[in-house]
């Protein structure tokens, strides 16, 4: 099995990587589709949209808190610190707009991978007790292997610290001369999808 993470190829997933997984909620019957670039381009822009505001309305809610309080310590300062949180405010959004820009322009220029192997926008995807659906044809699970796996790396806040996370990406399948993919970006319910067959093809640690 060919392991990437960030888009560098790794040896192997050690225990504490494996911990790091991030996986939806598990489910015995999932169904999806496959979508068309422009509607997966689509709703990554959004989420990423609604991402972005909530973490601005919760920065200025923080500046606005620490302004009043400033303001009520020292009111002859008032206009100062008034002034400080606008500024910091604008260099706030404008680079939280940089990143969102930086976080678009890589997934367009990444779709051309994505795409690659996905059967046509609008296929029906299903995952059951009895292995994969694509369409029309079924892979029972025990012909099923995963070829190679695409893995993306962050960090989740924790208050004073922060927890090294992992998201499995892209799944690429062999049953047999067959080949199948399965994105969690481009499939409707992709999430699900992506993070079952996992668990049904690679034994994660308790």
């Amino acid at each position: 099995m060919r392991i990437l993470i960030d888009d560098r190829p790794v040896d192997g997933l050690t225990a504490k990587r494996e911990r790091s997984l991030i996986l939806g909620k598990a489910q015995d019957d999932v169904t999806g589709t496959v979508l068309a670039p422009a509607e997966a381009t689509e709703t990554h822009v959004r989420q990423s949209n609604r991402w972005f505001t909530i973490l601005a309305v919760i920065a200025f809610a923080l500046m606005a808190a620490i302004s009043i309080a400033g303001i009520s310590y020292e009111p002859r300062d008032g206009g100062l610190i008034a002034l400080a949180v606008v500024v910091i405010g604008g260099g706030l959004l404008l680079f939280m707009r940089l990143l969102l820009n930086h976080r678009v322009r890589t997934w367009k220029r990444r779709l051309a991978h994505r795409v690659e192997g996905l059967a046509p926008p609008g296929t029906a995807i299903r995952l059951d007790a009895r292995g994969v659906s694509i369409g029309t044809e079924v892979f029972d699970w025990p012909s099923l292997a995963i070829e190679s796996v695409e893995f993306t790396s962050g960090t989740l806040p924790q208050g004073d610290t922060s927890t090294d996370i992992m998201l499995v990406e892209r799944l690429s399948l062999t049953a047999g001369a067959k080949a199948l993919v399965l994105d969690r970006a481009m499939m409707q319910n992709g999430t699900l999808l992506v993070d079952n067959c996992w668990r049904r093809l690679h034994a994660v640690p308790a």
